[in-house]
C-alpha cells in the first residue's frame, strides 16, 4: 500500500468525524498532516482523486477553524456567566443576612419590651400586695384580702367582681393597672416569641443563601478550568491550521475578545450618557436633594420618550435604529429615578474613595462588612460610614436610597449599580464606587480582591446613586 493511499484514507477517516471541541481538533489535525503528505510525495502529477480530496481537506479545515472560533467565543460567554451568577448570589446571601440581622435585632427589641412589661406588671401585682396588707391591718373585708392574696398571680382578679366592688378605690385603680401591665406583657410576650421565630427562620436562610453562593462559585470555578482547557486545546489546533504559536493564538483571541468588549462596553457607555441625563440634570445640579429628583424626571423621562417615536416612525427606513435604541432609555429611567436623597458632600465622597483604596488588595468575603474582607456594598458602606454617613448595607438599598443621578454628572464616591434588568431595582447585584477618570473602585466578586478597575458600562442601572 502507498503511502499516498495511506494518508487519502487518513484524511478520509478524518473528514468523517463530526462536533465543535474534540472532533474539531481531529479535523484540523488530519487536515494538516494531509498537507504536508502531498507537499512531500512523489513527483507524480496528483490524480484527479487527490485533487478533489486535497480540497475536501482544506474545506473542513476552514469549516473547523471557523467552528473553533466559534466555540471560543461562547466559552468567553459561559465564563462571564459563571461570573454572574456568582454575583447574583452572592447578592442573595448578603441580602439574606441582611434580613436576618433586621430580624435578630426586631426580636432581641421585642424580648427587651417584654421584660419591660414584666416589670410593670411586677410592680402592678407590688403594689396590690401592700394596698391587701393595709386592709388586713385596718381591719378591712376579709373576703377583698382574700381576693387580693388568693389569685393565683392576679390572673382572676377580674373575676372577683362582686369583692372587688367592696374594695376601696385606690384598690380598684391598682387592680385595672394590673390587669392592663397583664395584659400588655402577654402580648409582647407572644410578639418576642413570633420574632425569635422569625429570626431562627431569616438565619436558616442565610445560611442557605450562602451554602447555595459556595456552591455557585465551586461550579463557576469547575467550569471555568473545563473552558480554559477547552479553549488551549482549540487554540493549538488553530496554531497548527495557521502554522503559527500557541502563544500568538493565543493572543490573537485575546485581542478578538478585548475588541467584543470594547463594542459592548462603547455601545453600552453611549447609552447610559446620553439617555438619562436630560431627566437629571436639574436635581444634580441643585446639590442632591429629593424633590427636585422627584419632579423633573416624571416630567422629562416618560412623556418625551413617548412622544417622540411616533414622530420618528412615520419613516420605514429610519424607524428600526431609534426603535431598538431608544426604548431602553425611555422605559426603564422612570421606574428607578423616584425617591432617594443625598446627605453626602462632595468632600465626604472623596473620604470615601479613599477610606476605600485602603481595602486594595483584601479579600472578597460573602458578607464581609471588614475589617478583613468585603463584599461589594460592604465596601461601600463602610467606606461612607467611615466619610461619617451611614448608608443602608445592601446593594439594592443602596439604590433605594441615593439620589438618583445621570452619569455625565459622576464625582468621586458616587455609587455606581448593575442588575439584571435595568428597568427593576429588585434585580440589582453589585454595586461600585466611582473614583473618577472612568475608573471605580470595587469588591467585584469571590476570587478577586478590592481593587480599582475600568468603568463597566453594560448591565448598568439607568441611573447612578449619591449618597
Amino acid at each position: 500500500m502507498t503511502s499516498r493511499t495511506t494518508h487519502a484514507r487518513g484524511r478520509r477517516a478524518a473528514g468523517r468525524r463530526a462536533g465543535v471541541s474534540g472532533v474539531v481538533v481531529a479535523a484540523l489535525l488530519a487536515a494538516g498532516t494531509g498537507a504536508a503528505t502531498v507537499a512531500s510525495a512523489e513527483p507524480t502529477p496528483p490524480s484527479q482523486q487527490d485533487v478533489e480530496q486535497a480540497q475536501e481537506a482544506v474545506g473542513t479545515a476552514r469549516t473547523s477553524v471557523a467552528a473553533a472560533e466559534v466555540r471560543l467565543a461562547q466559552l468567553t460567554a459561559a465564563n462571564d456567566a459563571a461570573e454572574l451568577r456568582v454575583q447574583q448570589v452572592g447578592e442573595a446571601y448578603t441580602q439574606a443576612l441582611a434580613d436576618a440581622d433586621a430580624a435578630q435585632a426586631a426580636s432581641a427589641d421585642a424580648a427587651a419590651k417584654s421584660e419591660q412589661a414584666d416589670a410593670k406588671a411586677e410592680e402592678a401585682r407590688r403594689e396590690l400586695a401592700a394596698i391587701a396588707r393595709q386592709i388586713a391591718r385596718t381591719g378591712g373585708s376579709a373576703d377583698a384580702l382574700q381576693s387580693l392574696l388568693s389569685s393565683d398571680g392576679f390572673e382572676d382578679v377580674a373575676r372577683r367582681s362582686g369583692t372587688l366592688d367592696r374594695v376601696s378605690g385606690k384598690a380598684d385603680e391598682a387592680v385595672q393597672q394590673f390587669k392592663a401591665a397583664q395584659h400588655v406583657a402577654t402580648t409582647l410576650a407572644a410578639r418576642a416569641t413570633a420574632a425569635a421565630d422569625d429570626a431562627a427562620t431569616a438565619k436558616a436562610a442565610a445560611q442557605s443563601a450562602l451554602e447555595t453562593a459556595e456552591q455557585a462559585q465551586a461550579d463557576a470555578e469547575q467550569s471555568v478550568a473545563g473552558a480554559a482547557a477547552e479553549r488551549d486545546q482549540l487554540l493549538t489546533v488553530l496554531a497548527a491550521a495557521r502554522q503559527t504559536s500557541l502563544e500568538v493564538e493565543r493572543q490573537r483571541q485575546d485581542q478578538l475578545d478585548a475588541e467584543q468588549r470594547a463594542r459592548t462596553e462603547a455601545a453600552a457607555q453611549a447609552a447610559r450618557l446620553a439617555a438619562p441625563s436630560t431627566g437629571t440634570t436639574t436635581p444634580a445640579a441643585g446639590g442632591g436633594t429629593t424633590p427636585p429628583a422627584a419632579t423633573t424626571p416624571p416630567a422629562t423621562t416618560t412623556p418625551p420618550a413617548t412622544t417622540t417615536p411616533p414622530a420618528t416612525t412615520t419613516p420605514p427606513a429610519t424607524t428600526t435604529p431609534p426603535a431598538t435604541t431608544t426604548p431602553p432609555t425611555t422605559t426603564t429611567p422612570p421606574a428607578p429615578v423616584t425617591g432617594g436623597t443625598s446627605r453626602g458632600t462632595a468632600a465626604q465622597g472623596q473620604a470615601a474613595v479613599e477610606a476605600a483604596m485602603t481595602k486594595i488588595g483584601l479579600p472578597y468575603v460573602w458578607g464581609g462588612v471588614g475589617p478583613s474582607g468585603y463584599d461589594c456594598s460592604g465596601l461601600t458602606s463602610t467606606s461612607w460610614r467611615t466619610a461619617g454617613l451611614s448608608i443602608n448595607r445592601t446593594s439594592r438599598d443602596q439604590y433605594k436610597q441615593v439620589l438618583k443621578i445621570s452619569y455625565d454628572q459622576l464625582r468621586p464616591g458616587d455609587l455606581v449599580f448593575w442588575a439584571d434588568n435595568p428597568a427593576d431595582p429588585s434585580s440589582i447585584y453589585h454595586v461600585a464606587m466611582w473614583v473618577g477618570d472612568g475608573k471605580i473602585i470595587e469588591a467585584r466578586t469571590y476570587g478577586k480582591p478590592v481593587q480599582v478597575s475600568s468603568m463597566r458600562w453594560s448591565g448598568t442601572m439607568p441611573y447612578a446613586g449619591r449618597p
